[in-house]
């Protein structure tokens, strides 16, 4: 009974605090629906300076604010325990049949086109824990079916049926800056994504390789200037202690392969050229299974002549 009454004082107590600040208004609806900064009835269970919307349980509405700041915050301090797991924030949601489901949307978008500002859907930290145990972003498959732990699309592209289980799966182009490390890669070469196919002609072959001009360079640093105000920032685009930049390159310009084999050669969204390296092997191919038979030509020519030689000796 004491617990009770110390706990209604208290309710009191907050509800008096708060109506003696003008700026603040709580109201609770005769359908039990509580608004903060609205006083009409809320169409969600809680809102906070909006109606909300009969779909959702709480709905909070941030108005225009011209500094920093938001509609939400979550904090939630370390804990105390070794084995602690400590979330600021929980989503969940269980699956339902024919059902779309989120654990979180999160959106950054404006139909208008801008040119200034940023725009990231989710923006995530982490640092400074267990060595090797840091993530940004974390994503895990569970159960048996085909998906993908991290799927990636472009404007343009949709999400698809996957036909197994995937780390990753982008639709669209990815751009790695610096270098790539993998156990193996494979190439989409299954005859059923193919047509026009021909075989490539020899003579052809080799002298368009005789014409490649295979080169030794190092990467070009240059700068990215990006403005802020009053005030530019530059910034280099290779880091100079970093092997990519270091180490010498070997391959061909884009330029020049493109005289040669065009459809060797991608142009990128801003105007840089790219060489598709794996298309060359094929060529390469050609090129030694030609030689190959000329030696083995010459080879059959010079035991024909051998044994006319062996002939000549013999009378």
């Amino acid at each position: 009974m004491k617990t009770t009454t110390k706990f209604t004082s208290l309710f009191i107590f907050f509800f008096t605090a708060l109506s003696l600040n003008s700026e603040c208004q709580i109201k609770v609806s005769n359908n039990n629906y509580v608004g903060i900064n609205y006083s009409s009835i809320p169409l969600s269970r809680f809102v906070i300076n909006s109606a909300g919307a009969s779909a959702w349980q709480a709905y909070i509405y941030n108005p225009n604010i011209s500094t920093t700041g938001g509609a939400l915050v979550t904090f939630s301090e370390k804990g105390t325990g070794s084995g602690s797991s400590i979330f600021a924030h929980i989503s969940q949601t269980m699956i339902g049949s024919g059902n779309y489901l989120y654990g979180i949307k999160s959106t950054a978008y404006n139909s208008t086109v801008y040119t200034t500002g940023r725009a990231y859907g989710i923006y995530a930290q982490a640092g400074n824990a267990s060595s090797g145990y840091n993530y940004s972003v974390y994503g895990y498959l569970s159960g048996t079916n085909y998906g993908a732990a991290v799927f990636g699309a472009v404007n343009g592209y949709g999400d698809i049926g996957l036909m197994q289980q995937w780390a990753g799966y982008f639709r669209g182009n990815v751009k790695v800056e610096n270098i790539l490390w993998v156990g193996t890669t494979a190439y989409y070469s299954d005859s059923k994504f193919k047509t026009n196919i021909s075989s490539l002609e020899s003579s052809e072959t080799l002298s368009n390789i005789l014409k490649i001009n295979p080169i030794k360079y190092n990467l070009k640093q240059f700068e990215i200037k990006a403005t802020g105000g009053d005030t530019i920032k530059v910034t280099k685009y290779y880091n100079e202690t970093d092997q990519l930049f270091i180490k010498a390159k070997y391959g061909v310009i884009a330029q020049e392969l493109k005289e040669i084999y065009p459809d060797l050669v991608y142009t990128d969204g801003e105007g840089n050229l790219g060489v598709d390296y794996i298309g060359l092997v094929p060529i390469l191919i050609k090129v030694v299974q030609s030689q190959q038979k000329k030696i083995d030509d010459l080879g059959e020519k010079i035991s024909l002549l051998a044994k006319e030689i062996d002939l000549l000796k013999q009378k």
